[in-house]
């Protein structure tokens, strides 16, 4: 994965006419690290490819999509920066939600991700992921599990971020059964956590999407 980004950098940088030195110092960053980015050597934090996307003039889902797919020289040279990053808003991290045994929440701000497109991140907040007990349905450790705030589920079987006891949080499959409530993993060596529908289980979200560093 890493390599990918970083043939896409080694491209949009080529397509700008800069080199190593010129695009480091635009980004505070040494030649060195320019090159290290570019053969895959060296993590990229979402911060540093959003401000290659400015400096690059690229979109940021250039850097992110499996699509191998290249703006051309003379399309690229059209591009304005604040064209390729205008329509991003920054949806706030609130903390962390655990995806395992349930645990006390860090309900702390941790920073914001860019997601593009005002109306579709309407309600949106974001928790990172600790745990591997939705590795079943491709959330997993460390990621970014994007949440759009609402009370009910809806339709049985939804991810939600439940709040337990009015002090704990999970990352749960929503189910009901008879009079209880249901919070499964998906992960089947995780056991199910059932409680009587006696208001023990709020939920503060349900499951819009995931975020997966590179």
């Amino acid at each position: 994965m890493y390599i990918r980004i970083g043939n896409k950098i080694k491209r949009a940088r080529i397509d700008r006419g800069f080199s190593q030195h010129e695009l480091g110092a635009a980004l505070g960053l040494t030649a060195t690290a320019i090159n290290y980015y570019e053969k895959g050597k060296r993590k990229i934090s979402i911060e540093d490819i959003y401000r290659l996307a400015t400096t690059l003039k690229k979109p940021l889902a250039y850097f992110l999509s499996d699509s191998d797919h290249l703006i051309s020289k003379k399309t690229a040279g059209k591009i304005k920066p604040e064209n390729c990053i205008a329509s991003l808003v920054k949806i706030p991290v609130l903390g962390v939600i655990h995806a395992g045994e349930s645990l006390c929440s860090e309900q702390n701000l941790l920073g914001y991700l860019p997601v593009p497109g005002e109306k579709a991140a309407k309600g949106l907040f974001a928790l990172k992921v600790k745990g591997n007990s939705m590795d079943g349905k491709g959330i997993c450790d460390g990621d970014l599990v994007l949440l759009r705030r609402q009370d009910h589920v809806d339709f049985i079987g939804q991810v939600v971020c439940a709040l337990i006891n009015e002090i704990e949080n999970s990352l749960k499959i929503y189910l009901e059964e008879e009079d209880r409530t249901i919070l499964r993993s998906a992960n089947p060596s995780y056991p199910d956590i059932i409680f009587e529908n006696d208001g023990s289980v709020v939920i503060q979200g349900v499951y819009a999407g995931v975020f997966k560093f590179p």
